[in-house]
């Protein structure tokens, strides 16, 4: 635990260096924030000009803002794996008491925990959705287990952080999973649900139906395929 402490201590020093990973780390509670007073003033303004009500919709709205937590959290870790294979630290690591599986095990847990706390700081904030730690609880989980599926992805894909700039480009478009399964009915969306990072919008978005346990058990199952993959991948990058 004192190795991990100390691995947690160096990735504090590598975000206060840049400020955009500053800004990536608390820009969620900056969206969340704008939504809470932003959205109810952008439905007055659609009712006035339109017959499109916005309120009908605030629950997925607020489901993918939700998704940029683990979205940017592991973004910002993954390029931590890559300026430490960048500057050779990956191999030190190896050789030393913490061992390739300690340093995967911490870059793993870190992104974890950060976005679990910075899930529930954000579904305080928007103050949109009425919700309870209860169903919440299940749900912040799964969208603590999405940062390590992004952190591995542009970990075990990029080679440098050029590429991992393009490859973020290309992860971001995952957000358009859930969004597309919401707007069109065709059946043929739903190979959407393969991704990870559909599930907890899924869940969020429908936990006042029947299928809240479903469509939970259903994420989980996918996010751990996902997660024992891309560890697999990132073992044989690291070897």
């Amino acid at each position: 635990m004192k190795k991990m402490l100390l691995l947690s201590i160096g990735d504090i020093k590598n975000i206060q260096r840049e400020p955009l990973l500053i800004f990536s780390l608390f820009g969620i509670l900056l969206l969340t924030t704008v939504i809470r007073f932003g959205l109810p003033e952008l439905h007055t303004i659609f009712l006035s000009y339109t017959s499109f009500p916005l309120q009908p919709h605030f629950r997925i709205i607020v489901s993918l803002a939700l998704l940029m937590a683990p979205l940017m959290i592991g973004m910002l870790y993954g390029f931590i794996i890559l300026d430490e294979r960048d500057e050779g630290v990956l191999l030190f690591y190896a050789v030393t008491p913490i061992t390739k599986t300690g340093y995967l095990f911490a870059r793993i847990l870190a992104p974890i925990i950060v976005t679990f706390i910075i899930s529930f700081a954000a579904v305080l904030i928007q103050g949109l959705i009425v919700w309870d730690v209860i169903t919440f609880l299940p749900v912040a989980i799964l969208l603590a287990l999405q940062s390590p599926v992004v952190t591995l992805l542009l970990a075990s894909l990029a080679s440098n952080k050029v590429e991992g700039l393009a490859l973020t480009k290309v992860i971001n478009l995952m957000l358009l999973a859930p969004l597309l399964d919401y707007v069109i009915s065709h059946p043929i969306i739903k190979i959407t649900a393969i991704f990870p990072i559909y599930w907890p919008v899924k869940v969020f978005s429908e936990s006042d139906s029947g299928n809240y346990w479903w469509n939970l058990l259903t994420g989980f199952v996918i996010t751990l395929i996902w997660l024992i993959f891309l560890e697999r991948m990132f073992r044989k990058r690291m070897e």
